[in-house]
């Protein structure tokens, strides 16, 4: 499994700041990928072109993407084959600068230079500012005729309920989602929980099933307080991860609350209404755990203060016996070179050969007795981009065109293998089998990154249009032993209930302008002062005097009063909606070829 996936697997694409006018949300964050560059690209492709009845060509197209800061070659053959297929022929593709997108898009209304397409972040703000000023065309009508637009209207209405702006329209055609939202991929990238160095657990005379209890789990870091590693150093029984308080949310499950890392997690109640994480009996509960964990010497205190690039030091160093955490910067990949194993060695391989001392592995969340776990993993098949059309354009119907074969697995195989004769693919019986080494060699991800992607005119198209990749039959290879153990981890979110569907608590707007906000940064920097001071206090009365300031600072300060009741006031609204209203029962899991030795077909 290569870099490139795991970086892109776990999140998927950038969400932005909220806004009232869309209804729908996703929970993933964007991690940059491309070098920032000012320039932009143009070029042309041959193409037969439509005409107005005057005779007019109505063909080459502007498109913006100020996500993308790599240039794009319109000359490269991948490129020109995709523009060919989709009957769309792209005159200019602009790029970002690396800059605020806010800013660009702000810079580029001002300017009065508007292009025919535009791609952002289906969660971005602006798209409400576009729409206010009437920059973008309804396409409401493209999902609903089948007969010139089949793919777009194959997509699920709920998900096109789920991008709907409040006027009832839709503005952009999504990408990234799943075909079909009931049989969705067996990962989705949720690794978070509770990983053990499994070497350490066994020193304990502990076993897995010992420690599925808060009470077990207390006793196994009991066991290795005081252990010392091959250099002399002190074991930490535990760590909450990165910086900010990341594996938070983790803890707070345990005690029935739904929080989310740097932010309000909304908990809804019986009445209908939401209450904010720290409102909820279960929020000090935890961190009286949390205290009384430091207190004893379980809980590496640098967890209150400390910086990503230190807790990764420490965690390759494996001086955690523990983590409560997001799971994707455990030690392993660092394990394995440290042990002289290519990182490329399968989970069935090394399982046989046996696990490295050190290795951390994934393992149930500590129960508390009379307290059902709050989900934090969620799943969100809904897509990550949106590409809008121009009120202005020419031709709309023409793109849409364009836009309706980029739905189709032959839109997605090309764009992201090229065509056949390049060596990075065959079919097979309806099946696409990878060239890993054509593939993951110099003409493709072995090259210069983002900036041969763009070049060569594959993969980066799929941020135009395109569905995932579930349902395309693929000869998978099998995972790496890194890859598969977080997959093992969501998996036991499966299991023991902290997986599922994004709530609509997660996905109602915050109104732009507003309190929520507003205040938002202010509670921020409160949350992360007391955090701190609960989880540090020396004793008893120490931490109750932090928290009963830290909820007096969020009235105060923080004005939650008025934030609370805005919140509740957009969630009701939003469970009006259509989208407020989607469910999804997941009817079936497509599974990958995690645990096997050889190469099998997945996505059927």
């Amino acid at each position: 499994m290569s870099k490139r996936w795991k970086k892109w697997g776990k999140t998927a694409f950038a969400m932005t700041l909220s806004t009232t006018l869309f209804v729908g949300c996703t929970n993933k964050d964007n991690e940059a990928t491309s070098t920032p560059s000012p320039t932009s690209s143009g070029g042309a492709a041959t193409e037969s072109a439509s005409k107005t009845p005057a005779g007019e060509e109505i063909n080459g197209f502007t498109l913006y993407n100020p996500i993308l800061t790599t240039p794009i070659n319109l000359d490269g053959e991948i490129t020109k084959m995709i523009m060919e297929k989709s009957g769309v022929r792209w005159d200019k593709v602009e790029i970002g600068n690396g800059s605020d997108i806010a800013q660009q898009i702000n810079l580029k209304l001002v300017s009065g230079e508007f292009p025919d397409a535009i791609i952002l972040d289906a969660e971005n703000a602006m798209w409400s500012r576009l729409i206010k000023e009437q920059k973008l065309l309804p396409l409401d009508k493209y999902f609903d005729n089948a007969a010139e637009y089949p793919n777009l209207a194959k997509i699920d209405k709920r998900l096109v309920d789920y991008w709907r702006a409040t006027d009832g329209h839709i503005y952009f055609v999504p990408m990234g989602y799943e075909p079909v939202l009931d049989e969705p991929s067996a990962w989705q990238g949720n690794a978070q929980g509770l990983w053990i160095q499994d070497d350490l657990l066994e020193k304990s005379g502990l076993k897995v099933d010992d420690i599925k209890t808060v009470e077990g789990f207390e006793q196994y870091l009991n066991a290795i307080k005081g252990t010392k590693d091959e250099k002399g150093r002190s074991i930490i029984p535990l760590s909450l991860g990165g910086e900010n308080f990341a594996g938070l949310n983790v803890v707070m499950s345990m005690f029935g609350v739904r929080t989310i890392v740097g932010g309000t997690g909304w908990n809804e109640q019986a009445d209908g209404s939401a209450l904010p994480d720290y409102k909820m009996p279960g929020f000090k509960q935890g961190f009286q755990w949390l205290n009384k964990l430091h207190l004893n010497g379980l809980l590496d205190p640098e967890t209150a203060f400390h910086k990503k690039d230190l807790f990764l030091e420490k965690g390759n160093s494996l001086r955690f016996g523990s983590m409560l955490f997001d799971g994707w910067d455990n030690p392993n990949a660092s394990t394995l070179k440290n042990n002289g194993i290519a990182d490329s060695i399968t989970y069935k391989a090394l399982e046989s050969q046996g696990f490295p001392e050190g290795w951390f592995v994934p393992a149930y969340l500590p129960a508390i007795e009379g307290i059902k776990p709050a989900q934090y993993a969620n799943f969100s098949p809904f897509g990550g981009l949106g590409t809008g059309i121009s009120s202005t354009a020419k031709n709309p119907d023409l793109i849409m065109k364009g836009l309706d074969w980029h739905q189709t697995p032959e839109a997605f195989i090309l764009m992201e293998y090229g065509p056949e004769s390049m060596g990075a693919y065959k079919m097979e019986d309806g099946v696409v089998v990878v060239n890993d080494a054509v593939f993951r060699g110099p003409d493709f991800w072995g090259g210069e990154g983002m900036t041969n992607v763009t070049e060569k005119g594959f993969f980066w198209w799929k941020y135009l249009g395109s569905t995932l990749q579930t349902h395309i039959p693929t000869m998978e290879p099998p995972w790496t032993a890194t890859n598969a153990m977080l997959y093992k981890a969501e998996e036991l979110n499966h299991e023991q209930g902290t997986f599922g569907l994004i709530p609509a608590v997660s996905r109602t707007k915050t109104l732009i302008g507003g309190q929520v906000e507003k205040y938002s940064p202010v509670q921020n920097d409160i949350r992360m002062q007391y955090y701190a001071k609960m989880l540090l206090a020396k004793n008893e009365n120490e931490f109750e005097s932090a928290y009963e300031q830290f909820l007096n600072e969020m009235k105060v300060r923080g004005h939650d009063e008025e934030t609370i009741a805005e919140f509740n006031e957009q969630y009701k609204a939003y469970k009006e909606t259509p989208a407020g209203k989607i469910s999804i029962e997941v009817k079936r899991t497509l599974p990958r070829n995690v645990y096997s030795d050889k190469p099998e077909v997945i996505g059927r």
